[in-house]
């Protein structure tokens, strides 16, 4: 690979930084808030709709206390039907060789969850836009769900439908190496079967997927994913993940590891994910790749998280100067269970300067869940 094809990559993360965001969950407040996602979350993967116990827990990380249901109450309708939304927009500064303001959308869905029993059907519905992506509207996740134990975070559940493979971290910044350049990137939703067993000292998730043939996705293979996470004590976790797509552009066979440290004592989260990614294409040839992750997590006081983060992605192994890495920064302010305001910068570099220009952003994202 050569150095202008590395740079492209480079202008590539402005213009993605640049595109449409879809807000999941924060990982961060896994071990320092509760056991599993599954726990705050109607889905076991983590992300979307919150439970009871998630709607407590948004409240009570929040500055300001307000009613965290939908709509601070507002909408709450028969107890089988739960709805909300997600909208995010951010404005600031782009530096990629010369510095210039921007805003823009990111995120506007709309998400619905029926229940009856064992049996949850999930949806959501809103705008896809972004890099090469048509403008429209798209469901990017909707799903049927049967779990063993109605109700409880913890059991035996299989969910059928489309959405994103358990695989990693899922860290909620898209832009991260490990999510835009590991195997979670912007968008990568396939319709799968996933068998997912979720206990409070471990989790399994086994997904089978095939590409989505009708709505754009990141995803063009089929293949299957792997992660499984063990909690010996409370304040540590570890996983392993595996995973396999095949499509007509190239074939991906990925592992890696994951692991977590939460320091009550300091009020401090450690968490790091490390990918290597084999990818040979189909019109001949083949490269290595290694991605990784390390984020350190400061819950300052109430309502207000400090993230610092530093990610490396080397795009070929056998060729020197292409690899990247980047420092973030990011202040979370949660003032009530409905707002937040986020300051999220980075710094990025080729082969730690040596390999083209430095570029980043500054951003300010205003998020607001229903």
């Amino acid at each position: 690979m050569t150095a202008p094809r590395a740079l492209a990559g480079l202008v590539g993360v402005v213009i993605v930084v640049a595109a449409a965001g879809v807000a999941r969950a924060y990982p961060e407040f896994q071990l320092s808030r509760d056991q599993t996602c599954s726990s705050c979350h109607l889905s076991p993967a983590g992300g979307g709709l919150l439970s009871e116990n998630g709607l407590a827990t948004a409240e009570s990380n929040a500055t300001w206390d307000v009613a965290p249901e939908a709509a601070h109450g507002a909408l709450v309708g028969p107890s089988w039907l739960e709805v909300g939304a997600e909208l995010r927009g951010a404005a600031g500064v782009v530096d990629d060789r010369g510095a210039s303001p921007a805003g823009f959308p990111m995120q506007a869905d709309g998400e619905a969850a029926a229940k009856s029993g064992a049996l949850t059907l999930y949806a959501t519905l809103g705008i896809q836009e972004g890099h090469d992506v048509p403008s429209f509207f798209a469901s990017r996740e909707h799903w049927a769900m049967w779990q063993s134990d109605a109700g409880s975070p913890n059991g035996l559940f299989v969910r059928a439908g489309r959405f994103m493979p358990v695989y990693g971290l899922r860290l909620a910044d898209h832009t991260a190496y490990t999510r835009r350049d590991g195997q979670t990137p912007l968008y990568g939703e396939a319709y799968g079967v996933a068998v997912e067993d979720i206990q409070p000292r471990w989790e399994a998730h086994a997904t089978g997927f095939v590409h989505d043939p009708l709505q754009y996705s990141a995803e063009t293979g089929n293949g299957a994913a792997l992660y499984v996470e063990a909690r010996p004590v409370k304040a540590f976790s570890i996983g392993l993940e595996g995973r396999y797509a095949k499509g007509d552009p190239d074939e991906r066979v990925a592992g890696g590891a994951t692991a977590k440290l939460w320091i009550a004592a300091a009020n401090l989260l450690l968490e790091g994910e490390v990918q290597g990614i084999r990818q040979t294409f189909a019109a001949g040839g083949q490269r290595d790749q290694v991605v990784s992750y390390l984020l350190a997590s400061w819950f300052v006081h109430d309502g207000w998280m400090l993230d610092v983060g530093g990610g490396q992605f080397d795009e070929d192994t056998d060729v020197p100067h292409v690899d990247l890495e980047g420092v973030d920064v990011n202040v979370h302010w949660f003032a009530t269970s409905h707002w937040e305001l986020l300051l999220t910068n980075r710094i990025q570099m080729i082969a730690l300067g040596s390999g083209g220009p430095t570029s980043g952003y500054s951003l300010v994202q205003f998020h607001y869940r229903l």
